[in-house]
């Protein structure tokens, strides 16, 4: 799918020309809307009986990439959107996909399980409750999707391990309370605020159990859906440390304070350049190549091993980390200059933010670890 990864690579200008504004106001801008819309980059995912793109994980993580790179909040947005309009590709009937994405072009869809809720079974579906954290694109999305604890009568509904029953729910965005939390130092654009539900009805049809077996045939949902959306956050990463790299290239072009010549003639400049960049590209090798690999094992219709699942995840977090180490070697030969330098400042910001999400953390290589010695991971959703 090289022409989509043309496609976000051709919005590089207008991406960088909006990335103050973005920052500035906390949302995307109307003529990056415009322009995401325009190639599809809320739906990359979505199904083709659906007039969808239907990217592979590969490519999908190279076009999420390529937008992160021009701007990280534009990434990360359209990324939580394709991610969510997959789930509700893969999870719902047919005939609500339709209603809900597809008889919309415009219809965004935000994602978020870090928070709690409740949801009451009632005759006519749940009446959900709850507040949920981190949901990005929740100022400009059509449905909000958050995961719920299911009661019947009062008492909270069991599952056969004796586990509570969850599920996962989709509400429209007008029926929800956003509470303007995200103002934080980077990915500020992404709006990724709180958003509140009150005794909101919610139709069966618009939920689905996140454990529960996918109703889209394709190879890629044989993928656990947590590995899926833990692959694009490095690939995100990646993309914003890229872009932090096409920021200090021409500020190398720049007398130091303290020095007689233009920093990129200096021997110290081109060692650490050349370590700055292999580093970037070793940690994104290795995230594309256990993908891919992973890729290929479900196309040949097998199910990922608990091996191919750590092979996989510890590559996600090994190319996030590299990805910032290369960071701070570009931060060491920006010098003093990088304060004063918006593109740079922004992508270092963005970059310290985005390294936080939970599945790029130290206790996802702690339970790779556990795995390389037979034991079972400590987190369910690995």
């Amino acid at each position: 799918m090289t022409s989509k990864i043309e496609a976000a690579e051709s919005l590089y200008p207008l991406l960088r020309e909006e990335a103050e504004d973005i920052e500035r106001s906390r949302r995307l801008t109307p003529n990056v809307f415009e322009a995401l819309h325009g190639i599809d980059a809320f739906r990359l995912q979505l199904g083709e009986r659906y007039g969808g793109l239907a990217l592979d994980p590969f490519d999908y993580l190279r076009v999420v990439e390529a937008l992160s790179r021009g701007d990280a909040s534009s990434g990360w947005c359209a990324m939580v959107g394709s991610e969510s309009s997959a789930c509700v590709n893969a999870f719902l009937a047919p005939g609500v996909v339709q209603s809900m994405i597809v008889d919309n072009p415009e219809a965004i869809v935000a994602f978020t399980v870090v928070g709690g809720g409740t949801a009451e079974k009632c005759s006519d579906g749940y009446l959900a409750s709850g507040r949920w954290r981190f949901a990005s694109g929740c100022r400009h999305a059509t449905w909000l999707s958050s995961m719920c604890v299911v009661y019947e009568s009062g008492k909270p509904v069991l599952r056969e391990n004796g586990a509570p029953l969850t599920r996962i729910m989709f509400a429209r965005a007008a029926d929800a309370i956003i509470h303007d939390t995200w103002d934080v130092s980077g990915l500020r654009g992404t709006a990724s605020d709180d958003f509140e539900l009150d005794q909101v009805l919610i139709p069966n049809e618009h939920t689905f159990d996140f454990t529960g077996p996918a109703l889209d045939s394709s190879p890629a949902w044989r993928i656990p859906v947590a590995l899926r959306l833990a692959m694009s956050k490095a690939a995100a990463v990646c993309g914003i440390a890229r872009g932090a790299m096409d920021a200090l290239l021409p500020m190398l072009e720049r007398k130091p304070f303290a020095g007689a010549v233009p920093a990129k003639e200096e021997p110290r400049i081109h060692v650490t350049l050349a370590e700055a960049e292999a580093s970037l590209e070793a940690g994104r090798a290795f995230l594309y190549r256990n993908v891919e690999r992973a890729w290929k094992r479900v196309q040949n219709e097998h199910t990922l091993s608990l091996s191919d699942i750590a092979d996989t995840r510890l590559a996600i977090v090994w190319s996030a980390r590299q990805a910032l180490n290369s960071l701070h070697l570009m931060q060491e030969m920006a010098g003093t200059g990088a304060v004063f330098d918006e593109a740079f400042d922004r992508s270092a910001r963005d970059l310290g933010v985005a390294r936080h999400h939970m599945q790029l953390q130290s206790h996802i290589v702690e339970d790779v670890g556990r795995v390389l010695v037979g034991f079972e991971p400590r987190n369910p959703m690995f």
